[in-house]
């Protein structure tokens, strides 16, 4: 059955999903942001570096 915008019952329009989780999506953004910088800012193991230098 459908309401009277024409959605079936029980879901919303994407206008309103995008409000209910507008908080939690931010939250995933700066986690993945914070995730991304401190994996940049690591330094490259000296193994790695050696193993990398074999291939050339």
């Amino acid at each position: 059955m459908t309401s009277k915008t024409g959605s079936p019952r029980g879901e919303t329009s994407g206008k309103d999903v995008g409000k209910k989780f507008s908080a939690r999506g931010q939250d995933v953004n700066g986690a993945l942001r914070r995730a991304y910088e401190s994996t940049v800012d690591e330094a490259i193991p000296q193994s790695l570096l050696d193993l990398l230098g074999k291939l050339d």
